[in-house]
């Protein structure tokens, strides 16, 4: 991956900026105190990386899904109904 050949100081800020993009993606206060991540050993930094970019991926396509799925069920939401009231205005007539 190329994160694994960024600088310490672009790793750490990289991890801030996609844990901040995740963090507002669920809705979290963020406290913006991301002193740990320099207390972080390089092994920590990395797989912490990692995952939250494989989590910021993780959320992209499922909630690219999700909209997709709840658009579909809207749809057929909405032509059921509207079969119902044809329907049912044929029967009145």
């Amino acid at each position: 991956m190329i994160a694994q050949r960024l600088p310490r100081e672009e790793k750490e800020a990289l991890y801030i900026r996609k844990m901040t993009e995740l963090q507002t993606r669920w809705q979290n206060p963020i406290d913006g105190d991301w002193q740990f991540v320099k207390d972080m050993t390089d092994e920590q930094l990395d797989t912490s990386l990692n995952d939250t970019l494989g989590q910021l991926r993780f959320e992209k396509v499922t909630g690219g899904f999700g909209k997709t799925v709840k658009f579909a069920i809207a749809v057929f939401v909405t032509l059921g109904v509207l079969g119902l009231l044809l329907f049912g205005i044929r029967q009145i007539f």
